[in-house]
């Protein structure tokens, strides 16, 4: 259509045609350096004079900089091979002047040919290689330092990927007066579109069925900045959720103002939803009407972005409304997510001041003195990615269509015209192979360093880096490490103090993550997960074992193997022990109330009910037995001496279960992961190594507290539930070096004195100010310690 007319107009001598271009890419494709289609000097014809060159090319003297030399390889296959290249280029025609060509040959223009020679006029000509995306708009200080004129308006900063605008805006030095963006700033990449896809998930999550929310899509939306200045309640309803294990919340718990009545309100069409974020947006809208407008350009965009959000969210309810769009709901948050993230928000702009930061099309027929070029990678420049068409691509070049090859051309006509009169070029690539980039630079810079009259400087950028070197972290015990220690220790200072078994474990395995735990008491932050942990897998079964002898007992503490057969074929009851336990520690809701387990919860559940029948077969065979106490607290009070005097602290814990018979009181500790340890002796429990067997430690110091409360023998024991189904398990805990005969902890009065030995000695150096805080020497301690970011060990 549009060569018809101009047809028209020059058939009808109305109109006078003028063409923007340049020499160099006019003619045929002849400026390969050192050629010249048109024959040679000396008189040799073009392929001896071609073959020439390449021999000259690989055969120039050691140390010389040779322009092909990057390029041609030092051997007689190589020098045929380009001289056979520089042939075939000498018969074509340049791609960046295809068009170009085909419009003076049908319309002429009025102005001589030697008018456009600006291709030969001295430039500085710099590539650049640089190792990530965000590397070269780190580098742009630089350019602009060496680079930017008084008259900003004269130089541009051209982004072949787009995606790059954020992070070139950041990096934009204060020297830079004025800018001019002549792009459109992407709207996923504000506030206002993370709130409406938190909105569209939540809506997704709400489950008409069980008419209940998911928690990881209500925080989603309660932890935006927009919810927490609307609504001054949000952050408090957002902890309680996470300190309650709310997996599943109702809409009633949530709406605790007008604000979060409006948040958690549920939709039931595409009219209902588009009517829910209108209002949420509007909602937003007064935080930017209340705030006085300031010249501050972030909160402008946000106004627009809001507005932009807004009226989009507007047309697509016009179409539903109209019936023009008639999807399920699904479909439709789909739909509308994807509109906008493929928005952009227009930047306004003076466009004859300041630097220019612009996209490759928007080059078009502009020229600029000092020009830079991003991520002039092959796939960002000719863009990669064929035509999505049915009709094949010999119909689409027999019939005169558009094919990869015309787009090309274009984007060939859109580089050589940018630069065919800039002064100061410098082109930027990224060799970082990552995603859909493999890290080359675009076939047009190889194109202009083959074919280009001028001189190219090529470097590479490098980040000044320095290897790390991490430092060992030591915290010294000063007066107020000691003054909080003593805080958290003493009974005289803190009614509560108590070293736990756990406490010491953590101090034997890593001092510096006692310090951090126990004396700091830096905590992670709480994250709610359906997913069950190992900890909280176990003190579910702790909990479920607990409430079978609860009612086992409740007659009477002695335990008859007719009382455990019977609870072993009940089933119901057995999965209502577990179904309390989970209420109780998991789900923590009351007890009337039904949770809805997913399957990976309802698989624990099966585990958990198989580990207590493991439980009640391991007690079948130790019946009968007087059942004293399950998950019992006990604690002795005991002196620590310390250089500065006497500390009055406490030893304590909770034992899972205490159970005696025959004389002899056992001390159970029950374990549902880990594998059964060895020590050789009790010095082996203090000294910190990889294989150290903390759990008997926690059930030989509970041993030492019981040993000196009652008169019986006492016998620790650890009964590993996922290991007590073979016949010939143990609960018995065995001492001794490998390979010997091994003696079992059946009396623990033998073993008392050393260990107390031992543990005073270790309370001795917690209190000792001369002993820092270090880091574990034991690697596997630090695989999931939570304070690995810390200490960077």
């Amino acid at each position: 259509m549009e060569t018809r007319l101009f047809e028209a107009l020059r058939d009808a001598g109305k109109a006078d045609f003028y063409w923007d271009y340049d020499q160099f890419y006019l003619h045929a494709g002849n400026r390969i350096k050192g050629n010249s289609a048109e024959g040679s000097e000396d008189g040799l014809p073009d392929t001896e004079q071609t073959d020439r060159y390449a021999v000259d090319c690989s055969s120039s003297k050691e140390g010389d900089n040779h322009e092909a030399g990057e390029f041609i390889r030092h051997d007689e296959e190589a020098n045929r091979e380009v001289g056979e290249l520089i042939r075939r280029r000498a018969g074509t025609n340049h791609e960046a002047g295809e068009f170009i060509r085909r419009n003076l040959e049908k319309f002429p223009s009025p102005l001589p040919e030697n008018l456009f020679a600006s291709f030969s006029r001295p430039k500085n000509v710099r590539f650049i290689a640089a190792p990530t995306e965000n590397a070269q708009a780190r580098y742009l200080p630089r350019w602009i330092e060496t680079t930017l004129s008084e008259r900003e308006q004269e130089s541009a900063v051209v982004l072949c990927n787009e995606s790059l605008l954020q992070p070139v805006l950041h990096s934009i030095s204060p020297e830079v007066r004025n800018i001019n963006i002549t792009m459109g700033f992407p709207l996923a990449q504000t506030p206002v579109y993370s709130f409406l896809c938190a909105l569209l998930e939540l809506q997704a999550s709400y489950h008409a069925e069980t008419g209940r929310f998911i928690y990881a899509a209500v925080t989603s939306a309660l932890k935006h900045p927009y919810t927490r200045q609307l609504s001054g309640i949000a952050e408090t309803l957002e902890k309680e959720l996470t300190a309650t294990n709310r997996f599943y919340p109702l809409p009633s718990e949530l709406k605790k103002d007008e604000l979060l009545k409006e948040l958690f309100a549920t939709t039931t069409g595409n009219l209902s939803l588009c009517d829910y974020l209108m209002n949420m947006l509007e909602a937003v809208a007064g935080l930017y009407r209340d705030a006085p407008a300031g010249e501050d350009n972030l909160e402008q965009l946000y106004r627009e972005s809001l507005f932009k959000a807004h009226t989009t969210v507007t047309r697509f309810r016009t179409l539903v409304e109209e019936g023009g769009l008639t999807v399920s709901t699904d479909t439709f948050r789909r739909l509308l997510n994807k509109v906008l993230a493929g928005t952009s928000i227009p930047f306004h702009g003076e466009p004859a001041i300041g630097m220019q930061i612009m996209g490759v099309l928007e080059t078009r027929n502009l020229d600029f003195r000092n020009v830079i070029l991003l991520s002039l990678n092959e796939g960002q420049l000719p863009k990669s990615g064929g035509d999505s068409s049915f009709i094949p691509y010999n119909l689409r070049k027999a019939f005169g269509m558009t094919t990869v090859e015309h787009r090309n051309a274009v984007y060939a006509y859109y580089f050589y015209r940018l630069m065919q009169r800039a002064e100061n070029i410098t082109l930027m690539y990224n060799t970082s192979s990552d995603g859909l980039n493999r890290g080359e630079q675009s076939r047009f810079m190889l194109q202009f360093l083959l074919e280009s009259p001028h001189e190219i400087i090529q470097e590479y950028l490098e980040a000044g880096q320095s290897p790390r070197t991490v430092q060992p972290v030591t915290v010294p015990k000063t007066p107020e490490i000691m003054r909080r220690l003593q805080e958290t220790f003493d009974r005289r200072v803190n009614a509560k103090a108590i070293f736990t078994p756990s406490a010491l474990n953590t101090y034997l395995d890593c001092r510096l993550k006692f310090y951090y735990y126990y004396v700091a008491a830096l905590r992670a932050p709480r994250e709610v997960s359906t997913e069950i942990d190992s900890a909280t897998f176990g003190s579910i079964f702790h909990r479920a074992a607990q409430l079978a002898y609860i009612d086992l007992t409740a007659n009477g503490k002695f335990i008859r193997k007719e009382d455990i057969e019977k609870l072993l074929h009940n089933e119901v009851k057995l999965q209502d022990y577990m179904d309390k336990a989970f209420k109780e520690l998991f789900f923590k809701v009351p007890e009337d109330e039904r949770p809805e387990y997913n399957g990976v919860q309802l698989i624990n559940s099966a585990v958990i009910v198989s580990y207590l029948k493991q439980l009640f077969r391991n007690d079948l065979q130790y019946a009968p037995f007087s059942m004293e106490a399950m998950e019992k607290g006990v604690a002795e009070d005991i002196d620590i001496a310390t250089p500065k005097g006497v500390i009055k602290s406490r030893i304590g814990g909770i034992i899972d279960r205490i159970d005696s018979k025959e004389g002899t009181l056992r001390i159970v500790d029950y374990k549902t992961g880990g594998s059964p340890k060895t020590p050789t002796d009790v010095a082996s429990l203090f000294i910190p190594s990889e294989a150290r067997p903390n759990y008997i430690f926690q059930t030989f110091l509970y041993a030492a507290i019981m040993q000196r409360k009652q008169p019986l023998k006492v016998a620790p024991a650890l009964l590993y539930i996922h290991r007590a189904a073979s016949e010939d398990y143990s609960p018995v805990i065995e001492m001794g070096e490998a390979r010997k005969e091994k003696i079992p902890v059946d009396d623990f009065s033998v073993f008392e004195e050393e260990f107390r030995e031992s543990l005073d000695s270790l309370l001795s150096e917690i209190f000792n100010p001369e002993e820092s805080f270090t880091q574990t020497e034991v690697a596997r301690n630090c695989e999931y310690c939570d304070f690995k970011a810390l200490c960077k060990k």
